[in-house]
């Protein structure tokens, strides 16, 4: 038998796990600390060697930015940020070589301790960015929608190289 306590007990908790969805301010520093992505964050395979570098500019903002690189050539570069937006966080994403100056935006759809999900069902590609940690130096970061005809998801196992 459930006794006061034992419910307001289970109510504190439903919030708190309830909550982790909710980006307040108070929440995002419960559920994931945004000042973990800060650094330089590298991939590399057979075909492409990728960076992604991230600074806390508040603390409710990281300004970054992805690039590709072939040999000493920068391939592509992307302008990147991550802010909270009336209450909630959004992805924003400007490659350079488009001629206007459009910035898309992912708002946020989903928030655990170690993960964040942006997504954008507008966007031709990717619908969806998700940015994973699995350590302090090792994140996951896969992007993901319809492609050329089938469902795509390209993944980047990013490995923290230093601090910004």
């Amino acid at each position: 038998m459930f006794n006061l306590r034992k419910i307001t007990f289970l109510v504190s908790l439903a919030g708190v796990c309830v909550g982790c969805g909710d980006t307040h301010s108070s929440q995002v520093a419960d559920c994931f600390d945004l000042k973990r992505l800060q650094g330089r964050w590298e991939y590399m395979d057979n075909r492409t060697y990728q960076i992604e570098e991230w600074i806390m500019t508040s603390d409710k903002q990281l300004q970054g930015k992805g690039f590709v690189l072939d040999g000493n050539d920068t391939t592509f570069i992307e302008f990147l940020s991550i802010a909270e937006e009336a209450g909630k966080l959004v992805y924003y994403a400007r490659p350079s070589e488009i001629a206007s100056p459009e910035v898309v935006p992912f708002p946020l759809e989903a928030e655990g301790k170690d993960k964040l999900v942006f997504s954008n069902e507008n966007n031709d590609f990717p619908k969806k960015i998700v940015y994973q940690l699995q350590s302090d130096s090792a994140m996951q970061v896969y992007i993901e929608g319809p492609r050329d005809g089938k469902y795509s998801r390209i993944v980047f196992d990013f490995v923290k190289q230093k601090n910004v």
